[in-house]
């Protein structure tokens, strides 16, 4: 008994140090959840050759509160869907010198041999969301922030009044190559 229970612990422990140590994480999926060492909000899927990543937010909600508390966007990756892995890398809302916090749905996709990462934020002065981009050489980071917001709330005012509608952002290309954002909370951009 006492060794189940040290096997739990370290299965339980274990993804969340390496996570901290810069090693990326390799667990098997068995149920849903199939993360269950950490809560996930908003994934958003990109296949790339015979790979599978998934983008997701990071809920690190504190104990014995109910709100979201999301930092962070990681990113997982499987080519079996049974066999998943958790890559060290993370992107983080406050990565974007625009954006105060808050790693809202977001969104890659590949063009070309880049790859974009749309992402939802607070943004620092202008009250509401953002929606920023990242790009990148591997679907695995790292990432790097374009300096300013493709998206701000005061650019949208005349179709909601909310602070909240420029979120959970999707690209496409269309088969031309040109590439679309789509966008929205109550109103579809």
């Amino acid at each position: 008994m006492k060794n189940a229970i040290i096997a739990s612990l370290l299965i339980a422990v274990l993804p969340a140090m390496a996570q901290e140590t810069g090693v990326d994480t390799t667990f098997t999926a068995t149920s849903n959840p199939f993360v269950k060492y950490k809560y996930l909000g908003d994934p958003a899927a990109l296949v790339d050759g015979k790979t599978l990543y998934l983008y997701a937010g990071h809920d690190q909600c504190p104990d014995r509160q109910e709100r979201y508390v999301l930092n962070e966007w990681c990113i997982l990756s499987t080519t079996d869907m049974k066999t998943w892995k958790e890559h060290s890398y993370k992107l983080k809302a406050v990565d974007f010198p625009w954006a105060k916090g808050e790693a809202w749905a977001s969104q890659t996709i590949k063009r070309g041999d880049k790859y974009y990462w749309y992402v939802t934020a607070e943004h620092k002065s202008i009250h509401g969301k953002g929606i920023g981009v990242a790009v990148a050489d591997s679907p695995t980071g790292p990432f790097i922030p374009v300096e300013k917001p493709l998206v701000t709330n005061n650019m949208t005012t005349k179709y909601t009044g909310i602070s909240w509608d420029d979120i959970d952002p999707t690209a496409i290309v269309d088969d031309d190559g040109q590439a679309y954002l789509i966008w929205g909370n109550t109103q579809l951009y």
